[in-house]
């Protein structure tokens, strides 16, 4: 179940993202360096949006071209844009949406499967910690994550 596309993660392979996904991995044996490979783009490459949390409606969903294409979105975006990437690869990737210390509120970030066990990513953090030159790692300890959905 965590490689199809649903609502709050819809992929498809004509899609720009799933194919710089394609792209980044093509040469990579592991899952976990498919894994390092998407984060650092991801992370590189999408900031977050801070005017956008304040105006959000009710019923946001997230939309992977759309944040592919501006290069800013919300924790929720980071989240599906990196489980779209993820399962169009092949690697097992939850959306997770909870709570942890690392975010004020709600939030999401991703679990991925890598040699056979769920590792917490959260891209939306990393991207925040790489902009302000501070260090974080790609794996974060479970432990600090309350999980309340997963899709």
């Amino acid at each position: 179940p965590f490689l199809q596309s649903i609502q709050l993660i819809e992929w498809d392979s004509s899609m720009p993202a799933i194919a710089k996904a394609t792209e980044l991995i093509k040469d990579l044996d592991s899952d976990v360096a498919k894994v390092a490979a998407v984060h650092k783009y991801v992370i590189s490459n999408v900031k977050y949006d801070y005017s956008k949390i304040n105006a959000l409606p009710s019923a946001y969903l997230p939309d992977i071209n759309n944040t592919y294409q501006s290069n800013k979105g919300i924790c929720y975006d980071f989240s599906s844009l990196m489980a779209g990437m993820l399962r169009s690869a092949g690697i097992p990737t939850k959306l997770i949406k909870g709570y942890t210390p690392n975010a004020t509120g709600y939030h999401a970030w991703n679990e991925v499967l890598i040699d056979g066990e769920w590792v917490v990513i959260d891209a939306s953090y990393d991207s925040q910690m790489k902009a302000a030159g501070k260090k974080y790692s790609m794996k974060k300890d479970m432990a600090l994550y309350s999980k309340s959905y997963e899709y």
